[in-house]
């Protein structure tokens, strides 16, 4: 398995902001996004499968989070972690490129974060046969960025540019938000701890 890193922390965005976890940062994409603000996933080292079992099970954290780069290149490796660590949530954070319905039955709850209509139009398709506390379509926006996809999404979350500009991109995606009746998603680690990683 080939992982970027793995570091425990709080989930930053989404439903289970603020929640401690362990996240598992997996090498490797189905894209090259420029507004990406993990670029370096792809610096990853391989791992055997007991070295991330182990891992997991020396953490305290009840939370597994699978992210990337884009987890799903590697979802044979995650199942047969996931069948040795069942006493924890798994959830997995992926842009539905790969994504497929039989995964909803190994992972506790996955968001999504299409990139392109082709690739939303075949996850909301997916998603209609699914448990809707099992997953969210979450779109990166500032209400031009991927504004052809916020029609898709539960949430939204502010595209953060490290500028002067995040503070109204929020105010903007919020007053949208709240006009729209959609979930407003924060970025609590980019807020508190901008570009550092591990957090």
């Amino acid at each position: 398995m080939k992982i970027s890193e793995i570091f425990e922390s709080l989930q930053g965005e989404g439903k289970y902001a603020g929640n401690p976890a362990l996240f598992i940062r997996l090498s490797g994409c189905t894209r090259n996004c420029s507004f990406c603000d993990t670029k370096y996933h792809s610096n990853g080292q391989e791992y055997g499968l007991s070295e991330v079992i182990k891992t997991i099970k020396k953490s305290d954290k009840k939370i597994i989070i699978w992210t990337g780069g884009e987890p799903l290149i590697q979802i044979k490796e995650i199942l047969k972690v996931i069948e040795f660590t069942k006493d924890r949530l798994h959830h997995m954070e992926t842009n539905g490129d790969l994504l497929k319905d039989s995964y909803f039955r190994h992972l506790d709850y996955i968001c999504i974060s299409p990139k392109d209509i082709a690739t939303a139009r075949n996850v909301i398709g997916i998603l209609n046969s699914q448990n809707k506390n099992k997953f969210d379509v979450k779109v990166v926006t500032d209400l031009n960025l991927n504004k052809n996809l916020i029609k898709y999404a539960t949430m939204l979350l502010p595209l953060t540019t490290y500028t002067s500009k995040d503070e109204s991109i929020k105010r903007k995606v919020w007053e949208y938000c709240v006009k729209n009746n959609l979930v407003y998603s924060p970025r609590l680690h980019n807020d508190l701890w901008g570009k550092t990683r591990n957090r």
